[in-house]
């Protein structure tokens, strides 16, 4: 057995969290958030969603099973306390314990060796891609002595990852009462479960699900120069077919950036299908050359409802 060991580890600067603890603590959020609460093991996260009865993200989420009744909610910073509000709103009366934590930080930790995460209770792997490697709650500076060996990194290297791998996070990629749980790609990353019951916003996010209503994907563009800045237009065969969001520079590739963007499904199939007829193409932003970058695990991408 080889516990993980070397590799990069990063702080995030925009973490923000909420513990919720009670007899009734895993019953409550299950009853409010998308994902099945229920069944993160302890020790184990999950991300998850709170949505409007509409169907859109409100504020998405990582949890963290610390304990049978104890849970942590990791979020923007900026929307911690937008999200306590909301919890206190729909706990009721239940004996459940909400408090917002200003002395807790988040490290991030990938590309390391070995097989194994080390039994520490503060490092939790990331469920959503291997390439994501592992996260690390904290309440002081000092991390778990198991990172002997991690060297310091850039933030923003471990975002190139998460943006490589079309997983998105936060107010920039999920738009606050507009964003769609599917559209994300979030159903494949457990964010959402089908089976668990009601929750807030669960008759629509199922019925796009069951009717195969989804119209767009959230997907990277590998592009060419430096990041574009949010809201790029991004253009196709001369004409805008969406705007950029979360965007940093590859750390390993000079005079490149990775970008998120939410296109229309009948335009990816068309540019997709372009691309495996010539080398050429029409994708640019902010007058460079990019390309669609689908990981392999969007694959395959969902056919367009039809009209």
């Amino acid at each position: 057995m080889t516990y993980f060991a070397n590799g990069h580890i990063a702080k995030s600067d925009d973490a923000g969290f909420i513990m919720v603890s009670g007899t009734e603590s895993i019953d409550f959020l299950q009853s409010i958030l998308t994902a099945n609460v229920a069944t993160i093991a302890v020790g184990g996260c999950r991300p998850a969603a709170l949505l409007t009865p509409q169907g859109r993200i409100l504020i998405d989420m990582m949890l963290y099973r610390l304990s049978d009744q104890g849970m942590c909610l990791q979020t923007d910073q900026e929307r911690t306390g937008d999200l306590l509000a909301r919890l206190r709103r729909y706990r009721l009366r239940r004996p459940v314990t909400l408090e917002q934590r200003l002395d807790m930080q988040l490290t991030l930790w990938w590309g390391y060796d070995g097989t194994v995460k080390p039994d520490e209770d503060s490092i939790f792997l990331d469920p959503r891609h291997a390439d994501l490697g592992c996260r690390i709650i904290s309440t002081n500076a000092d991390l778990p002595p198991a990172l002997n060996g991690a060297k310091p990194a850039p933030y923003e290297d471990w975002q190139a990852r998460r943006i490589q791998q079309a997983i998105p996070e936060g107010a920039i990629d999920l738009v606050p009462e507009r964003a769609l749980m599917l559209e994300a790609g979030l159903d494949r990353l457990a964010a959402v479960d089908f089976e668990k019951g009601c929750y807030i916003g669960q008759e629509v996010t199922a019925r796009t699900h069951y009717r195969g209503l989804v119209k767009r994907r959230l997907l990277p563009l590998c592009c060419e120069g430096p990041p574009p800045a949010v809201g790029s237009e991004i253009i196709w065969q001369g004409k805008m077919i969406g705007a950029s969001k979360t965007a940093v520079a590859c750390p390993d590739h000079a005079g490149h950036s990775v970008a998120l963007a939410l296109l229309k499904l009948d335009d990816i199939h068309a540019i997709i299908d372009q691309a495996a007829a010539t080398p050429a193409t029409d994708l640019v932003i902010n007058g460079q050359a990019a390309r669609l970058c689908p990981p392999a695990w969007c694959l395959p991408l969902p056919v367009p409802p039809q009209r």
